[in-house]
């Protein structure tokens, strides 16, 4: 039970943590484990430092121990006495410096300590050394105090004596090598604090351009076209694969923005033709058979629902996975086929089918579209056409991806064709090089749209065989 509250807890936390910024998350990231490392750093160099003064000052001691000891010796009595020598630092009264000699019933003093018998001493050694005690002297000066055990016989038992030594100047290093270490540690983590915010700064530079410039997108007097050249500009091995992809996500949502304005006008365009015979009617009698009116309203249904069935295409499209069953190329084609002869009855065209794909021919895509270019194809064929129009199914390499061959479709017909700058302009919405031929334009238009937005390719070019105009082109989505 504890351990379920613990991770529910631990997840809470984690949870608010992930909410804060990045900037502050990063900050934190640097400068936690800075404090951390200064912290334990300042504290085993000052623990250092300290022991080093202590040392130097234990030393100091034991050399004045020694000496005064090698002055300690008995009398004939046997009494304890201090040999005659000259004046030192333990001569003059209250100097600072103060020894006691403690043989038992018997104690010898120091001249510096005057008539003090004993000073307070703290039983426990001072922090960072093992045998100096901390003391206090006769004007109540800080002392550190040794104990060192001095033999003055073979059988004589050990004389216990305590040096005293002034501590002021020694805690006055200790307080100073504190407040160097803390200046120093402040010090440092002020610039870490610096280093952070410049990495912040440096860091997020690149996300902040792109916040900029994605808001400049929803802005009508932002930077337009520079969007896209800024996006294009590289911004590192780690931000780079989130730029291509925002990249790519921009030029997917005009490329959709671009075809549901291009199926409002094309809509539009092939609204115009049922209405202007419908009002041409109107105008040339007061009646409008009902028949014909049927068949012009029946026209622009069926009008509607092939651009709304476009417009689920351009959906499919943004959604690969939503994708339906697979599109039998050839009962299509044929249909498409046969609906061309009954509508250009008149001409009496002869319409080839011409299939270079052994086994099964199926392409993964919506069917609407595929009928939608083939009819354009056929349609525009079938118009310009003196005898014959041949339609060819094939497996296409030119615009083969990863490796995997396209469906290839090659529409030819033996009229006039075009000139090398027809050629060059044709597909253009709305173009049309003869008036005399009934057209709205946009078929060529429409067909290769269409085509790229499965990824696919569409090329006009000179019929070798048929010296009219050929179209070849090659979409994605074969199905093997």
């Amino acid at each position: 039970m504890r351990m379920a509250e613990a991770r529910e807890t631990s997840s809470a936390w984690a949870l608010k943590v992930a909410q804060w910024p990045m900037a502050t998350r990063i900050a934190l990231l640097v400068l936690i484990p800075m404090l951390l490392l200064v912290s334990s750093g300042g504290l085993w160099l000052r623990g250092q430092m300290h022991r080093s003064l202590l040392d130097s000052f234990e030393q100091s001691l034991r050399d004045k121990a020694q000496r005064v000891g090698a002055r300690l010796q008995r009398d004939a009595q046997g009494v304890l006495r201090e040999a005659a020598g000259g004046a030192d630092e333990f001569s003059a009264i209250y100097a600072g410096w103060y020894w006691r000699a403690d043989a038992g019933r018997e104690v010898l003093r120091s001249r510096s300590l005057w008539d003090m018998d004993r000073l307070p001493t703290d039983d426990r050694p001072v922090p960072g050394s093992a045998v100096l005690h901390a003391a206090t002297g006769p004007q109540q000066e800080p002392l550190l105090a040794l104990t060192v055990p001095v033999a003055l016989g073979p059988f004589d038992a050990p004389v216990a004596l305590t040096v005293y030594g002034p501590a002021a100047q020694l805690q006055s290093s200790v307080r100073q090598i504190d407040r160097n270490l803390l200046l120093a540690g402040w010090m440092l983590l002020a610039l870490a604090g610096v280093l952070a915010w410049l990495q912040v700064r440096v860091g997020l530079a690149p996300l902040r351009r792109l916040e900029a410039l994605l808001a400049a997108l929803r802005d009508p007097q932002g930077a337009g076209g520079d969007v896209a050249r800024h996006l294009a500009a590289p911004t590192g091995r780690d931000l780079q694969p989130l730029q291509n992809e925002l990249s790519g996500l921009l030029a997917h949502n005009a490329h959709v923005v671009a075809r549901a304005r291009a199926h409002a006008v094309d809509l539009n365009h092939a609204l115009k033709k049922p209405l202007a015979l419908l009002s041409a009617q109107a105008s040339a009698q007061p009646h409008v058979p009902s028949g014909e009116v049927r068949q012009q309203v029946e026209a622009m249904a069926q009008l509607v629902d092939r651009y709304q069935a476009r417009t689920l295409s351009d959906a499919l499209h943004a959604h690969p996975g939503a994708g339906g069953q697979a599109v039998d190329v050839r009962e299509c084609a044929a249909q498409i086929l046969h609906m061309m002869r009954r509508l250009h009855a008149a001409q009496e065209l002869d319409w080839e089918l011409a299939d270079r794909v052994p086994g099964a021919l199926r392409w993964r895509g919506e069917r609407a579209d595929l009928e939608e270019v083939l009819g354009n194809l056929l349609d525009n064929a079938g118009k310009w056409a003196a005898s014959r129009v041949r339609l060819t199914l094939s497996l296409s390499s030119e615009s083969a991806h990863a490796g995997q061959p396209c469906l290839g479709l090659d529409v030819e017909d033996d009229g006039p064709g075009m000139t090398p700058e027809q050629l060059q302009a044709a597909g253009q919405r709305g173009v049309r090089f003869d008036e005399s031929v009934q057209g709205s334009g946009l078929g060529l238009a429409i067909a290769s749209q269409i085509v790229q937005a499965y990824g696919g390719q569409l090329q006009l070019y000179k019929s070798s065989a048929f010296r009219g105009l050929g179209v070849r082109l090659a979409m994605r989505g074969l199905v093997l």
